[in-house]
């Protein structure tokens, strides 16, 4: 039989932070709902929030992004230098590139449209603390094909973001740039399926291994890339061109 200790280990703290009571409500009436759930706290703008987290230290924050004074953005990326054991998952009307690649940046470690349905959202807090990828179709597919972003390298032009968000995008070079980080044909090969929507135990199917390698891959993935977590992962596979997900793979992306 599980301990108390056992239970209290396995139960998901959240920070629910948006401008608009009937959100925080909605969100607060399905996680308390949920097995192994625990609604922590409640914070109406970033500058609340961030407090809130250093106070509370949650396991997730669900964090809305246009809020009046401290935004999502800057919130996020006060959060996950100040709490790095908290996790970030956007949750906003917003899936354009002008909002996404800037959370993902400030670190957000999955970013969902306020359309999904209840079960997607649950199932993406429950992904982002197993370190695994939860985006919203729309906003994967934006990502896919548009983010280069301003990867420290001659080859990528300033202004591509810019240019991305208003909708004049240009198509991604094939082939990694001669400066990409090296990575082994076992990391290449996880970034790969990572790419095409899987999580870590179907990765350990494809790879025939255990899920304890593929996470050992995904974390010297992290390492190279000089990145946090898993969606930044992705980002910058695209950004050095180590990776081009094909959007007519009906696994891209999932979120069960």
């Amino acid at each position: 039989m599980r301990s108390v200790y056992d239970q209290a280990m396995d139960l998901c703290r959240l920070l629910l932070v948006d401008d608009h009571p009937l959100m925080r409500d909605a969100l607060a009436n399905l996680f308390r709902a949920e097995p192994g759930s625990e609604v922590a706290g409640e914070a109406s703008d970033g500058a609340e929030a961030v407090a809130t987290c250093l106070e509370l230290r949650p396991d997730v924050v669900l964090m809305d992004i246009r809020m009046p004074g401290m935004d999502g953005i800057e919130a996020t990326g006060e959060i996950v230098q100040r709490c790095p054991e908290t996790k970030v998952l956007a949750l906003t009307t917003f899936s354009t590139l002008e909002y996404v690649v800037p959370a993902l940046r400030a670190g957000a470690s999955g970013y969902l449209v306020k359309d999904a349905r209840h079960d997607e959202i649950v199932s993406a807090v429950s992904l982002i603390r197993e370190d695994e990828l939860a985006l919203s179709p729309s906003v994967a597919s934006s990502l896919a094909n548009n983010v280069l972003g301003d990867v420290p390298v001659p080859s990528v032009r300033r202004g591509h973001l810019r240019a991305a968000a208003a909708g004049a995008v240009e198509p991604a070079p094939r082939g990694p740039h001669p400066d990409a980080p090296k990575l082994s044909p076992r990391e290449l090969e996880t970034l790969e399926w990572i790419a095409k929507g899987l999580n870590n135990n179907e990765i350990a199917e494809r790879m025939s291994v255990s899920h304890g390698s593929v996470k050992a891959y995904v974390s010297h993935l992290c390492e190279k890339l000089a990145v946090r977590d898993r969606v930044q992962v992705l980002i910058s596979g695209i950004q050095w061109g180590l990776v081009h997900p094909e959007l007519d793979d009906e696994r891209y992306p999932r979120l069960t």
